[in-house]
């Protein structure tokens, strides 16, 4: 209960003015995320600049791209392991806060998200659809299938429609996948 209010002080806190250094902070992560699903070696992300940092990040994820071949299934499993991470500090269950928890950490790396979780969703703005290639965005994204299941206990996103393909908009639905069991 304590950490479910502290994380949601703490989302009431980035809604109003979010620090540079926790955008930062969440850059890095993402660098290392990058770095361990590509088998790329690790870099260090500015920490005093989020606009600094994350073209760094960009820069460095397409470089990993155009260097090592990339595994889809990976890249989701690790994203999958840091959303789930994320999900049991953050001690947040309820879906309203799950969704504004994503919408936010997206919000700092300047994609900018509307809809509902799980659900329809529309992606109107992303910083790196200036940036990706088609092909990049479309691997790139299995890591944002992967953060957004694991934050809410597994399901897939899946994209209809890009800004990298253009598209005016990019078009996804998450859904809660349901796992029969094998007997």
């Amino acid at each position: 209960m304590i950490r479910k209010a502290v994380s949601r002080r703490i989302m009431d806190r980035m809604e109003r003015k979010n620090t540079r250094f926790f955008r930062c902070l969440q850059i890095q992560i993402l660098a290392d995320l990058a770095a361990d699903s590509f088998g790329c070696g690790r870099i260090s992300i500015p920490k005093n600049s989020p606009e600094r940092a994350l073209k760094k990040y960009a820069k460095y994820t397409v470089s990993c791209m155009e260097t090592q071949e990339a595994d889809p299934d990976r890249l989701f499993r690790d994203a999958a392991r840091l959303g789930a991470k994320i999900r049991r500090l953050s001690g947040l269950t309820d879906k309203r806060d799950l969704q504004r928890l994503v919408f936010l950490l997206y919000r700092n790396i300047y994609i900018t998200m509307k809809g509902e979780l799980p659900g329809e969703i529309s992606v109107t703005d992303c910083y790196f659809s200036r940036i990706y290639s088609p092909e990049q965005c479309r691997l790139m994204s299995f890591v944002d299938s992967g953060i957004i299941s694991g934050i809410f206990g597994g399901g897939r996103l899946r994209f209809s429609q890009r800004i990298t393909e253009g598209c005016e908009c990019c078009m996804a639905a998450f859904s809660k996948e349901i796992r029969k069991r094998v007997e």
